[in-house]
């Protein structure tokens, strides 16, 4: 394990495969045994080990991709239902009421943890001072944000001359007393690999928090239903996973001893609020330079891409950050690369066949008021997905320690994107999109050279990982559009035309990557039946 931070204790790998087949220990002491055989056979024994280990290892990581892209779709399905449904039993302006207290959770969850999380999952479950030190620190933080949060709901109340709105936000803050509560037993599972038991309590959480919301809405609670059902998420999410990891701290508080940490969590936290920061300020560009109404479409846009690239890549994320923690520059390296293609298999089909179609489905679902919406996200997917892939990258930096490099990363994008509004009044929306794409791809080119830089190169892996499954997915978009050109909302047409944009995308895929891809799958099912 590399910490990576001056002055953080590195704490033994306790994991490692030779050490776990006792490997240097326990040797016989028979002074007639002969050394040869003895080297051979320790040799062999020690390489099965190892073998048995990285098996292990790589089965774990699949389960808690699978894990978390199941519950990721799941999640997905139930806040397509939730939504309308939610808007049928309340109302606009109960919702609205919940609007109101909406940005103030947004930007005071970002600091929830203090950007602990992370970085504790790098450290030593024998440490006991240092985590224990760790949740006093976080308890702390939930408790002055459940504070400062209940006041200023009162202060918004007067603002807004809405006195419901002071309910919402009480209910709302004890959310983060909640989630501190978590951070602990989430490091613990991170550092265990346990993904799947994460994913587990955010799936129960999502459930349990929508029933309570529908029943409180049908009963006319109003906006309290809204803020009830995250609440509630956040309570039953605590709940399970302190069932599972709870660990009883000691009454121990040295702050000193958190310094990596701290520096690491200043690092996420910075991060975080740089991206906040950053769209805030990129919207307030756009608006000025294209008006309110442009503003609304740009914004749509932006987030459907965002959504689903994002949603894709969350738990292979997750799953690659746990899995680097503990694991050789190597295995980290080939792990990386398998994961890249993953995802370039999964987003580049996803991404060119919707730059194909979209636009024609947002006409025929919103009306022609959304039609610039359409053009721009045709332009925008297939970076954000190009962007979502390299960013695992960061996943592999934040476990070296190397969570200010991640910084510099996003304030370059940040800003990036903001200096791609600016042309707006020449090159118009469309254009706007092309450069912000160009901000995409060279966001990606410096995260390449940042992971290389922290002793990690992989620039021929990454191109090798995508190069074919965008190929063929840039194909496969061509022939999606040309049947779509004469007639793009006519829906048989579109059907037809994703249809053909498949066909052709797994059939070059087979041409392009037939042999890699039989080897991925035969890997695969060799793991499932270990």
């Amino acid at each position: 394990m590399r910490e990576g931070n001056e002055g953080h204790h590195t704490p033994d790998r306790d994991d490692d495969p030779r050490r776990a087949a006792g490997v240097g220990e326990g040797m016989p002491s028979d002074s007639t045994a002969d050394p040869a055989r003895m080297g051979t056979t320790l040799g062999i024994e020690a390489d099965a080990a190892v073998a048995a280990g990285t098996v292990g290892e790589t089965k774990r990581l699949a389960v808690n991709v699978l894990a978390g892209g199941g519950v990721n779709v799941i999640k997905i399905l139930l806040q397509l239902v939730m939504l309308p449904l939610m808007a049928h039993l309340l109302g606009p302006v109960e919702f609205g009421i919940y609007a109101l207290a909406l940005p103030t959770v947004a930007f005071f969850m970002t600091l929830a943890d203090g950007g602990l999380g992370a970085s504790l999952a790098r450290e030593s479950l024998d440490s006991r001072d240092v985590w224990s030190t760790a949740f006093w620190l976080i308890m702390a933080v939930g408790i002055g944000l459940t504070v400062a949060m209940t006041g200023w709901g009162i202060v918004l109340a007067w603002l807004s001359q809405e006195p419901r709105v002071k309910g919402v936000m009480a209910l709302l803050s004890l959310s983060f007393l909640f989630v501190t509560i978590s951070v602990v037993p989430s490091a613990r599972l991170t550092r265990d690999r346990r993904l799947a038991m994460i994913s587990v309590a955010d799936l129960a959480g999502n459930l349990v928090g929508a029933a309570v919301g529908v029943a409180l809405a049908a009963s006319g609670a109003g906006a309290m239903s809204l803020a009830a059902q995250y609440a509630t998420l956040s309570l039953v999410r605590a709940c399970v996973l302190n069932a599972v990891a709870f660990m009883r701290p000691s009454l121990v508080f040295r702050i000193s001893i958190l310094k990596s940490h701290l520096s690491t969590g200043s690092s996420l936290m910075s991060s975080r609020l740089v991206e906040f920061a950053g769209r805030l300020v990129e919207n307030l560009v756009f608006g000025r330079l294209f008006g309110p109404a442009a503003l609304g479409t740009y914004t749509f846009a932006n987030q459907v891409p965002r959504f689903v690239c994002e949603a894709a890549s969350g738990p292979l994320w997750g799953a690659l950050y746990a899995y680097a923690l503990r694991e050789d520059d190597e295995q980290i390296r080939q792990t990386h690369a398998k994961l890249v293609y993953l995802l370039a298999l999964l987003l580049a089909p996803v991404a060119l066949l919707a730059a194909a179609t979209g636009p024609g489905l947002i006409y025929l679902i919103l009306g022609p008021t959304w039609e610039e919406a359409g053009k721009v996200m045709a332009v925008l997917i297939p970076f954000y997905a190009l962007n979502v892939i390299a960013t695992l990258s960061g996943a592999v930096l934040l476990a070296r320690g190397a969570g200010w490099a991640i910084f510099w990363l996003l304030l370059f994008l940040v800003v990036g994107r903001t200096v791609a509004v600016l042309p707006g009044p020449w090159v118009g929306s469309v254009g706007v999109a092309w450069w912000i794409g160009l901000a995409q791809v060279v966001y990606t080119v410096l995260t390449l050279v940042v992971l290389a830089r922290n002793g990690m190169p992989s620039t021929n892996r990454f191109v090798r990982g995508i190069r074919g499954p965008f190929a063929a997915a840039l194909v496969a978009g061509l022939g999606c559009y040309a049947v779509v050109y004469s007639a793009p909302t006519d829906i048989t047409r579109i059907s037809l035309a994703l249809i053909v944009g498949a066909g052709i995308y797994v059939l070059l895929l087979i041409l392009l990557e037939g042999s890699r891809l039989r080897d991925d799958v035969a890997g695969m099912m060799r793991l499932i039946r270990r």
